[in-house]
């Protein structure tokens, strides 16, 4: 952050990726007294409000994005000068780069030129964000986890819960309780760390004492794609949803794997240019055993509920995966997790895959090219590139379809 760019007095706003994470991503930042929250949910709405003030060229996560702003933007009783949006850059091809400057080109044609944008950068593991940034970031890290994990739950005990309904308010629960518990400005370093850790043993009996039957046959699909897309219900038509609906439990790949090839490739990077043995690369090695450290001791808590949907050790697994369709070092970003995370995905018994993308990302394209190649050595499991943009499709027709052959795929394996 700039010297004149102060927080005080400003309410956060944190984009809604994840609704659930943006929720415990603000505790986080209330934990240092800061006013956080996370921005309304997307709708048709905000969609279109975002559309008003763009030129057409944006990518879908971009207009959700800026809609679901422009919606407190234009509330009764906005301050400009009060106000905050955390919006991450990054270098690269994708126009995820171009956020926060299509943001201040809006907001100043709007005339809330006053709101302060947040944009600290991937190129340095997203640590510029002021001098409290690390232990900010630390938290924040702790927010990240804990929602994959809990939405990981949502997904495991959704599909075969008695009482429609329960699994999501228990989930809405346990992410209040995430927020809150992050946002203890008591309560510090190690124990707030381990007062997260407490906080996921009460979650985990929450879930448990939804009443479901574990016992139902369900086809395991896994759900990758775009990092937006696949995890903001409102942009992908709520697709998680419609494969329980057909018989299916969704294992949707999580933020924590995009954070942990951020820091992969940061290090590469820091090999390339300025060799293995330098500062910088200390501190990132020690950066991401850390993160790696906690997100175990956070995930233990629900071992044995999430088994047989476990994570690879380390994502270079993925990359590695990957590499046999497309170079590593040539094509950054979600394409060789999408295609490297499909062989993970058989090995775990899932039936299929579905790729979900905004219309024209070139992460998506990319990877439905190379999907024929990747089905035909994962023995015909098939894969399904999901596109949207906004416009009404069948999404609920081309599920049903897939699932048909999810089916007959699980029925060949045996799973």
């Amino acid at each position: 952050m700039s010297e004149n760019s102060s927080l005080e007095g400003r309410t956060i706003e944190i984009p809604g990726m994840c609704r659930g994470t943006a929720h415990t991503f603000a505790g986080a930042f209330r934990s240092f007294g800061l006013d956080a929250k996370g921005s309304p949910e997307g709708d048709d709405a905000t969609r279109e409000l975002a559309l008003k003030h763009l030129g057409g060229d944006e990518c879908y996560p971009q207009i959700i994005t800026l809609g679901n702003f422009l919606k407190s933007a234009t509330a009764p009783g906005f301050i400009p000068s009060r106000s905050a949006v955390f919006m991450p850059t990054a270098s690269g091809p994708c126009r995820f780069g171009q956020y926060s400057r299509v943001f201040r080109r809006t907001l100043e044609k709007m005339g809330l030129g006053e709101v302060l944008i947040l944009s600290p950068t991937c190129d340095n593991g997203y640590r510029g964000i002021g001098e409290r940034g690390p232990e900010l970031l630390r938290y924040c890290w702790w927010a990240v986890v804990a929602a994959d994990l809990l939405r990981k739950m949502l997904h495991r005990y959704r599909p075969y819960e008695l009482v429609p309904g329960m699994t999501d308010k228990v989930y809405w629960k346990c992410i209040e309780d995430a927020a809150d518990t992050l946002a203890q400005q008591d309560r510090r370093g190690p124990r707030k760390f381990a007062d997260m850790v407490m906080c996921m043993g009460r979650c985990r009996e929450r879930f448990r004492k939804i009443k479901a039957d574990l016992t139902q046959k369900k086809l395991l699909i896994g759900v990758g794609g775009e990092i937006f897309c696949r995890l903001n219900t409102y942009s992908n038509d709520d697709i998680v949803r419609k494969i329980e609906a057909h018989g299916g439990e969704g294992w949707l790949s999580d933020i924590t794997e995009w954070v942990y090839y951020v820091n992969l490739w940061e290090m590469e990077e820091l090999r390339t240019f300025e060799g293995s043995f330098n500062t910088r690369m200390l501190k990132a090695r020690v950066s991401d055993a850390v993160q790696r450290k906690e997100e175990h001791s956070l995930a233990r808590v629900f071992e044995k509920d999430l088994k047989g949907r476990e994570e690879p050790h380390s994502v270079w697994e993925i990359v590695k995966a990957g590499e046999k369709y497309i170079p590593a070092h040539a094509a950054l970003g979600e394409m060789i997790l999408s295609v490297g995370k499909a062989s993970w995905y058989q090995r775990k018994n899932c039936a299929g895959m579905v790729d979900i993308s905004p219309f024209t990302c070139m992460n998506g394209i990319v990877s439905e090219a190379l999907y024929p190649k990747v089905i035909k050595d994962l023995e015909g499991m098939p894969i399904r590139t999901f596109y949207f943009d906004g416009t009404k499709a069948d999404t609920d027709g081309d599920v049903a379809i897939f699932m048909e052959l999810a089916k007959r795929y699980a029925k060949k394996k045996g799973i």
